[in-house]
């Protein structure tokens, strides 16, 4: 069930579920009104395909709309725009 945070005073978490064929090697989130992509999320960890982690986007920013880009070991990259990371309990990405 997801369940909703306050920005600025909570830490948003969520689960991110690889449900593709490939490892997932990078995924950054960043405010949509953020022109350029903040750090990686996963660092030097990776997200196998069929795995689950959990996300904790724990900046103390008000915003709840956000970009995420997410890059596989077959070098391929997702952009996806508007997520509302407020009312996100999972976010899962497939083929």
């Amino acid at each position: 069930m997801a369940s909703a945070c306050n920005r600025g005073r909570d830490a948003c978490s969520f689960i991110l579920s690889n449900q593709t064929s490939y490892t997932l090697h990078s995924f950054w989130a960043s405010p949509t009104r953020v022109k350029k992509w903040e750090d990686d999320i996963l660092g030097r960890q990776t997200l196998s395909a069929g795995s689950e982690a959990n996300v904790n986007l724990s900046d103390r920013r008000r915003d709840c709309i956000y970009d995420f880009k997410f890059r596989f070991a077959d070098g391929d990259e997702v952009t996806r725009e508007r997520i509302n990371i407020c009312e996100l309990g999972r976010y899962t990405l497939n083929d």
